[in-house]
């Protein structure tokens, strides 16, 4: 039986009534974090009652107390989320589900050669490394991560879910690079980059699959470019900054157009702090003593009138490129 997509929030129809809501254009990204007050009111719920289920099952095996929590967010996803169709419950539902999956990968390897109960190593880890222990743990958290990513996404179909499992990877990517040394950190720079293009063109390919924007692919599209924006443009920022303030607008620049092609704004927001910081570089002197606000009301206003003008810009833009890659882009 074949998964529905997440629908949008039932709304009860009244004949000849005014729209209490504008109507959203598709350039606008929408995107529904919560659907009422009662969202809110059922993830505050559902976190004490995780709280207190994980305290309970403290005294089991770690890898099955995260197991008794993983079926628990279960069973409030299938009352909350494929039936009521609440989108913060869905989110953190998600986040959990995956976090424990990722906690029995790395619990378990150590149930299975690590750590003993009294904290030392069994006979069959005294002869790993520690290296080689944390890579172990690192597999078995990619399998939990994967597992649960794929479980929650097949049944569930929230769009946040396979974004969240691969910043989850990534995460723990970044962890075993710090565990293992600073030499590593400038190849992980690298690999991030490459792994986040990679993201920002599969995220195209949702998008081109829904280019009104009307389904969740385009929701499932807009989560892959706020991860893909932040693998990318983090390590370029952290490589020009402070010492190239300039290269770093130009990069803002860069980036502003490349949103307007595709009508994404992540890349802009990613990067929003950086480019605030290299204007203040370039404007601080000794007598300069408010330039962050200035550059605060010259970025804010800048922002602003794109936004506001946001599908003539974009407009202007796309004259620019061939008619094939326009055929491609949301209209």
């Amino acid at each position: 039986m074949t998964t529905p997509d997440f629908p949008p929030p039932r709304q009860t129809a009244v004949p000849d009534a005014p729209s209490a809501q504008p109507q959203q254009r598709a350039d606008d990204e929408p995107m529904r974090l919560i659907t009422s007050f009662n969202d809110v009111f059922v993830v505050v719920a559902s976190a004490l009652l995780l709280f207190g289920t994980v305290w309970m099952t403290s005294a089991l095996p770690p890898w099955l107390g995260a197991l008794v929590s993983a079926a628990l967010i279960w069973g409030l996803s299938e009352i909350f989320v494929r039936r009521r169709r609440m989108a913060l419950p869905a989110l953190c539902y998600s986040f959990g589900f995956i976090t424990a999956f990722a906690s029995v990968g790395f619990v378990g390897i150590h149930a299975v050669g690590g750590l003993s109960e009294s904290g030392h190593l069994s006979p069959e880890a005294q002869g790993l490394s520690l290296n080689a222990q944390a890579l172990f743990s690192l597999i078995s958290s990619y399998v939990g991560i994967g597992i649960g990513t794929m479980l929650y996404w097949r049944r569930f179909r929230v769009p946040v879910t396979i974004a969240m499992g691969i910043g989850g990877v990534v995460c723990l990517t970044w962890l075993f690079v710090l565990i293992l040394g600073e030499n590593l950190i400038d190849a992980m720079r690298v690999a991030n980059i490459v792994a986040g293009l990679a993201i920002f063109a599969w995220a195209l390919r949702w998008d081109a699959q829904d280019p009104q924007r009307t389904s969740i692919r385009s929701d499932v599209a807009f989560w892959l470019h706020l991860l893909a924006a932040c693998m990318v443009t983090h390590p370029i920022f952290w490589a020009i900054m402070p010492d190239y303030p300039v290269a770093a607008i130009a990069v803002f620049v860069l980036l502003s157009v490349i949103s307007l092609v595709i009508d994404r704004r992540a890349l802009m927001m990613s990067s929003l702090l950086y480019v605030i910081s290299a204007i203040l570089n370039v404007m601080v002197t000794s007598t300069a003593t408010q330039s962050l606000a200035v550059v605060a009301i010259v970025v804010g206003g800048a922002l602003l009138l794109l936004s506001a003008f946001w599908h003539p810009s974009r407009a202007a833009v796309l004259k620019l490129l061939p008619a094939g890659w326009r055929a491609r882009l949301p209209g």
